[in-house]
């Protein structure tokens, strides 16, 4: 039997529209779970120069808001919202993926796309500091690891080379936006989309390709 084309959303912690589309990714791999490999990689949008506190780019942020609730449906918390009304707040993307990294590391049969989920979810629904290593502790615990081990070896920068390489991956399978919705087969990849998609587009072209997958 041949191999399952993958199916991979490229997403960062930090992306308002990442959040807007988990609800349709989780549908899609529970509607296409048995025709497609769904995975999930960190794709790197505060890196960098971009690193640092928000600033005035939180105004913009906080506009978007109402947009993205009211496409994707998804409700981006009080406490997201009070954070982003802290100019100081910070953005590092090397942080929420060092820390998916981590785990994938010590619990390798995680499922990726659970935990892009889980990450977003800290931020946009409990309102976590994704650039505080302390705010993964509870994730850490909850995927039967040493929470205080694996905050201090988050904090260290150790997982910052495992995140480098997610991000260079995802440039390399044409992730130029976020979030990405690639499609893989046999080492070849190309976008579905680039940003947000509903449900009903995505099922279509995904099943579209499995009907008729594109030639290599």
């Amino acid at each position: 039997m041949a191999a399952k084309a993958e199916i991979i959303v490229v997403f960062d912690g930090y992306c308002g529209w990442c959040w807007g589309i988990a609800e349709t990714m989780k549908r899609l791999a529970a509607d296409f779970s048995d025709r497609f490999d769904f995975t999930a990689l960190c794709g790197g949008l505060v890196t960098g120069e971009r690193i640092g506190p928000l600033g005035e780019f939180a105004a913009y942020i906080e506009k978007a808001i109402p947009r993205v609730e009211q496409m994707t449906g998804a409700v981006f918390s009080e406490p997201h919202r009070a954070r982003m009304r802290n100019r100081n707040t910070m953005q590092d993307s090397r942080i929420p993926a060092a820390a998916f990294c981590l785990i994938l590391a010590e619990k390798p049969q995680t499922s990726t796309l659970q935990l892009a989920d889980e990450i977003l979810s800290l931020n946009f629904r409990e309102g976590r500091d994704l650039s505080e290593a302390t705010s993964y502790a509870d994730l850490f615990r909850s995927h039967g690891l040493d929470p205080e081990k694996s905050v201090s070896r988050t904090a260290s920068g150790e997982f910052f080379p495992h995140a480098e390489r997610q991000f260079e991956r995802a440039r390399e399978i044409g992730a130029e936006a976020f979030p990405t919705i690639v499609y893989g087969r046999e080492g070849q990849y190309f976008p579905l989309c680039q940003g947000y998609q509903n449900y009903e587009s995505l099922a279509h072209a995904l099943d579209l390709l499995y009907r008729e997958p594109p030639p290599l």
